[in-house]
């Protein structure tokens, strides 16, 4: 079988040239790191900005520096030995010159010409970061050269200057700026690596992107070329090869929908792009993730001036503490405690959160607990423990900083005295089988644990606490998100145990569970904290992202798109099969009032419920877009995706599933009943057997996308 390696340029390519973001680009890099596909990042960006990159991306692939000045393989990559000087935990092929020698030259042939040239070793961080955009810290790091000099020319290019590098027996090549460098080149060092790609499994498929000329040798070294489009519409005339694919769309976004449709091609085996609507959804749902990451809203909502931290506006100068504590759990909070690392590196004293498993990333001064999730493991309930000890521990000159994002309420388990995790498991097992919704779910679990419902705050007393949140809760309750760790719990043991109640599992939950919660509404077990709690008085909860904002930039997206974009509701919640009526009945009010060639997006977003009668296996998406499928059979020009932002669905490896009008009759043409399937509750099963049955793509996998805001319903509506 063959192996797909990819070889991406950076600036202007796979980060915006104007913030250098990949955003627009989640959705395929997702995709990537679910199929293990080695992304080889291949820069005019110096090692030191490169690996910074690497990071943010949570890329553990070799990489190619200074355009192909060095060579960075990770310790152990191949099964083979690679030789080379180590660096940083990489062996370094070295092909470039070193930069003492280029720099000498370019002072040379600047006095020998008379140029007005001034390379990056002639100017200030400062200079740096307004030539480039960079920040101070990156420019910086722009600076640290190994093999290459970036250059500008003060006034008209002074084709004397290049003539003399070519005569000096060296080269140069032209990025957003231009670069002085040995007898080296993208190309050479891309060729380098697909032969030890090769050599570790066979047969390779290599793709490219690049935007610009010093990209031509890396376009030209692999099996399939893709131009990535400028952002002002053009492309690089100079480079015009056999075999070349054009994007549609400029820097990331362009990429993105490049590499979706040759990896479709890749998994399909023949040549033909993905279905219009198909790449019309992915581009959406892609948005939709990009304005509720993470790392970005973190960096959004949190700036650090002189010494005073802000968070949403509100100052906390660092003076006033001897400690920074970070303590949280999620399935998107490694990505926030990211943005705080890089904000306040050593500040930070202490950390630890929990993330689903899967969801880490490399942090260097916060420690990480892998947990699982939705049923809770022994490693949460170890991390919460741990985590409530480092809370226990803060005093009046401590400012803990605290992270939670969906999935939280699971992956924090610490039971109340006298309970067990497995106690916990249990209950938490058969309220998500009768198909409780977060918020009933949440009630119970907030009143047998130690740490939610406020809790966690009464722990860290009297230090100052900051919450920042990434919603995943209809109407961002801040009661409900991860059971309200460090927010005021507006139900009562009652209130709980009505839930076990309304499901009947007086008799199922176990006897630990429902005696203690019958002690509780007795006065005999501690309450969670309400408002107006002391403890309380010194946290402050922020919301930095939600569903609103995910809908929001779906909605502009589709616009741009050519859609008419209307958002339905964000608050879709219930049984997913009702859902799944409400959004066939959204299909059928507009769409016999479109026009000819009017396009329609409707936009939903929330989260549903399944409860499980079936031993089949999938999740609330699936389900709902199977049932959908059901709903509409028959009719033409509605196409759906069903798909959790966080990547998953239920215990399955899909985000969710596309289907449309045609999906149930296409279903039975080859011998499957979708009714079936439904009623097992397989909606995993369907859309697999479908698929391979089919050949189509129905199933959404899109691995973990480092977010959580709850699910995105996208609607297509065309004129039939």
């Amino acid at each position: 079988m063959r192996k797909t390696v990819i070889f991406t340029d950076l600036d202007g390519t796979l980060l915006d040239p104007v913030k250098y973001s990949f955003n627009d680009a989640l959705l395929a890099l997702n995709l990537i790191q679910a199929r293990s596909i080695p992304l080889v990042l291949c820069s005019s960006k110096t090692r030191t900005e490169i690996v910074s990159c690497r990071q943010r991306m949570r890329n553990n692939h070799p990489f190619i520096s200074e355009n192909g000045g060095g060579i960075f393989i990770p310790q152990g990559y191949f099964s083979a030995p690679v030789e080379g000087e180590v660096i940083s935990g990489c062996h370094l092929i070295a092909l470039g010159t070193p930069y003492t020698e280029i720099r000498h030259h370019f002072e040379s042939l600047r006095e020998q010409t008379g140029a007005r040239v001034r390379g990056f070793a002639d100017m200030t961080a400062i200079e740096v970061a307004a030539l480039t955009g960079l920040s101070c810290d990156d420019a910086a790091l722009a600076k640290q050269r190994d093999f290459d000099e970036p250059f500008i020319f003060d006034g008209a290019t002074d084709l004397r200057f290049l003539q003399a590098i070519e005569a000096a027996g060296l080269c140069w090549t032209q990025g957003r700026i231009f670069h002085l460098m040995g007898r080296h080149d993208k190309g050479r060092a891309v060729n380098i690596l697909t032969a030890l790609y090769k050599q570790e499994y066979g047969v390779v498929a290599s793709i490219g992107l690049g935007d610009s000329l010093n990209d031509l040798p890396l376009l030209q070294a692999v099996d399939r070329p893709v131009l990535v489009r400028h952002e002002d519409g053009s492309f690089d005339s100079r480079i015009d090869i056999a075999g070349l694919m054009r994007t549609q769309k400029p820097g990331p976004w362009g990429w993105n929908d490049a590499v979706l449709q040759l990896l479709t091609v890749e998994s399909a085996g023949e040549e033909k792009p993905p279905p219009w609507d198909r790449k019309n959804l992915t581009d959406i749902f892609n948005a939709a993730l990009a304005a509720v990451d993470p790392y970005q809203a973190v960096l959004n909502a949190v700036r650090l001036e002189n010494n005073c931290l802000f968070v949403a506006d509100v100052a906390y100068s660092l003076e006033n503490f001897d400690r920074i504590t970070v303590v949280g759990a999620g399935k998107a909070t490694a990505r926030m405690a990211l943005a705080l690392e890089l904000l306040l590196g050593k500040r930070i004293a202490a950390g630890l959160i929990v993330v689903k498993e899967g969801h880490a990333e490399k942090l260097v001064f916060v420690q990480q607990v892998e947990a699982s999730h939705p049923v809770p493991n022994e490693a949460g309930a170890d991390g919460a423990r741990r985590a409530l000890e480092m809370a226990r521990v803060a005093n009046e000159r401590t400012l803990v900083l605290c992270l939670l994002s969906g999935g939280a309420s699971a992956l924090l388990a610490a039971p109340a005295e006298g309970l067990t995790l497995q106690d916990k498991q249990e209950t938490t097992a058969l309220l998500l089988k009768a198909g409780a919704s977060i918020g009933e779910l949440n009630a119970v679990r907030k009143h047998l644990s130690a740490i939610k419902g406020g809790q966690l705050a009464k722990a860290a007393f009297p230090a100052q606490v900051v919450t920042m949140i990434l919603s995943d809760v209809i109407g961002d309750r801040l009661d409900v998100i991860a059971s309200g760790p460090t927010a005021p719990d507006s139900v009562s043991f009652s209130d709980a145990w009505a839930v076990i109640e309304k499901y009947v599992l007086t008799e199922k939950i176990p006897l630990r569970v429902a005696n203690y919660l019958r002690q509780g509404m007795a006065g005999l077990a501690p309450e969670t904290l309400k408002d107006g709690d002391p403890c309380l008085l010194a946290t402050r909860n922020v919301i930095v992202g939600g569903i609103g904002q995910a809908l929001a930039a779906a909605a502009e997206e589709a616009r741009q798109l050519g859609f008419v974009a209307e958002i339905v509701s964000a608050e879709l919640q219930g049984e997913a099969r009702e859902a799944a009526r409400f959004l066939a009945q959204a299909a059928r009010t507009p769409q016999p009032g479109l026009k000819a060639n009017e396009r329609r997006c409707l936009l939903f977003g929330g989260e549903t419920t399944v409860t499980v009668r079936g031993a089949g296996k999938g999740g609330r998406n699936q389900e709902l877009a199977l049932a959908f499928a059901l709903a509409i059979d028959g009719m033409e020009g509605v196409t759906l995706l069903s798909a959790g932002t966080d990547g998953g669905d239920g215990p399955t490896d899909a985000a969710g599933a596309i289907v449309n009008g045609s999906t149930a009759a296409r279903a039975r043409q080859l011998g499957m009943e979708p009714a079936t399937f439904l009623d097992e509750n397989n909606s995993y099963g369907f859309f697999q057997q479908f698929d391979a049955l089919s050949g189509e793509h129905s199933h959404f996998i899109t691995g973990p996308t480092g977010t959580n805001v709850m699910d995105i319903q996208i609607m297509l509506l065309e004129a039939s």
